[in-house]
């Protein structure tokens, strides 16, 4: 814990509840089972991805990285939008390990488009 100058400091029990309850998730999962993910970067997401795609049926590609993914299968031109030039490097591999665990990935299909993110 932090922000707290005491010699003893202990996470409470909201955050056993989320444990527990991540656990069950990862464990004992009720089928189909989803996993949505999101974020600016592939390559901070790597392990993440990989270890998810060994245990969900469908997976949902979103946020800022869904770019990569696009730009690299598709090749849709993104425009000036997030572009992972590290995570693309391993965005077919990951979809590679997707087909071998029979994981439907999941892509966006349309976008709002501007000339400046404000």
């Amino acid at each position: 814990m932090v922000g707290i100058a005491l010699p003893e400091r202990v996470s409470g029990l909201l955050l056993k509840k989320e444990l527990d309850y991540f656990a069950k998730a990862l464990l004992e999962p009720q089928r189909p089972f989803l996993a949505i993910m999101g974020g600016a970067k592939v390559n901070d997401k790597i392990k993440l991805i990989e270890n998810m795609l060994s245990q969900v049926d469908e997976m949902i590609i979103a946020g800022g990285m869904a770019f990569t993914f696009k730009k690299v299968l598709e090749g849709v031109n993104i425009g000036s939008s997030l572009f992972d030039e590290e995570g693309a490097a391993i965005v077919e591999n990951l979809v590679k390990k997707a087909e071998e665990h029979g994981v439907k990935l999941h892509f966006p299909v349309d976008y709002v488009c501007g000339s400046s993110f404000s």
